[in-house]
């Protein structure tokens, strides 16, 4: 535990000097013009474009739950299932596994609702690897057309073109595996002998149950399955909505190719450990701006679309402290009656 927030810490404080430097870097004057011209109805819009499209993340865990919980007797409430997926992004966003630190709580959350432990650790699953899947399709794609188009510094190029094959063979093993009934995480384990360990081949028993459930989902569910992948790409897609409406909203017209490598190269920054890519996020979205030569303040920019997620996590952790208080209040008096 101490370790864990010593290494929590040590992240934060790391993205804070990074994001620290890209002010001093940017200027606190320039910053603070930008920001004054940018008008709240414009931010309003954000975040109710913004919600919306959160609110097809919902759709697609609610209808991967309706799919594999077959022994469902009462369905969750779209609206309560919306904001347990919100808490989930608020904890993943303040800790230093941005894409994933969020899950066991959507597990925690579901098991709550009366959801047992396999079906909630399949549902959250299967619905973090579409959206893994789709992100990076489009981070890959926003990094191939900037190689054929000689954007990225020379030195990176090798760099990113092993990362684009590093990603394409994750997906491609998920899915196979698991359709094949081969199992994703357990023949990690089995390829890395992990599992000869007591604690490890535990935790590999569980594993495939809960593999066994997501191979049943992909084989059945196939129509289902592929219509989930559309609402994934179009989630992804509205990446680039949202920087070219932001650009659009401080004075500048991006192009479509502009717009694409603006929203997905730089969230690479996502996959270090820093909370939120904080201070990456910002130096990489300057660095390709500067790359593509637009003149645009990149920190004001990313900063907006920081403000937009904080209200996203204050919502979430309003929530989630609800949760909290109400699983509490139901274990104590369960525990009275005893």
């Amino acid at each position: 535990m101490k370790t864990r927030l010593a290494a929590f810490i040590l992240f934060l404080v790391i993205g804070i000097v990074f994001f620290i430097g890209v002010i001093i870097n940017t200027g606190v004057g320039e910053i603070w013009m930008t920001l004054r011209h940018f008008s709240l109805l414009n931010f309003l819009f954000f975040i109710g474009l913004s919600t919306l499209n959160f609110g097809l993340y919902t759709l697609r865990w609610d209808i991967i739950l309706t799919h594999i919980h077959f022994d469902q007797t009462k369905k969750i409430p779209f609206g309560r299932l919306f904001l347990h997926r919100m808490s989930a992004f608020a904890l993943s966003y303040l800790t230093p596994t941005a894409q994933t630190g969020g899950e066991p709580l959507r597990v925690m959350m579901l098991q709550h609702e009366g959801v047992s432990l396999k079906t909630a650790v399949s549902s959250v699953i299967v619905d973090k690897a579409l959206e893994f899947a789709a992100l990076i399709v489009f981070i890959s794609t926003g990094i191939a057309l900037a190689l054929m188009d000689g954007s990225l510094p020379p030195r990176t190029e090798v760099f990113f073109s092993v990362l684009i094959v590093i990603f394409a063979v994750l997906v491609f093993w998920f899915y196979y595996s698991s359709v094949k009934d081969i199992g994703f995480f357990s023949s990690i384990l089995r390829a890395t002998r992990l599992n000869k360990y007591k604690k490890i081949s535990k935790l590999e028993e569980k594993l495939l149950d809960v593999e066994k459930q997501m191979s049943n989902f992909y084989k059945h569910h196939l129509r289902i399955f592929l219509f989930l992948i559309l609402i994934s790409l179009f989630i992804s897609a509205f990446l680039l909505l949202e920087h070219y409406l932001v650009a659009r909203f401080m004075g500048v017209k991006l192009t479509l190719f502009q717009t694409f490598l603006v929203s997905t190269i730089p969230y690479v920054a996502y996959m270090m450990p820093i909370p939120g890519g904080l201070g990456l996020l910002e130096g990489a979205t300057a660095g390709m701006f500067a790359i593509l030569g637009v003149n645009i303040n990149a920190f004001v920019l990313v900063f907006i679309i920081r403000m937009r997620d904080l209200v996203f996590v204050m919502i979430g952790l309003l929530h989630a402290s609800k949760q909290g208080v109400k699983m509490l209040k139901e274990a104590f008096t369960s525990n009275s009656a005893v």
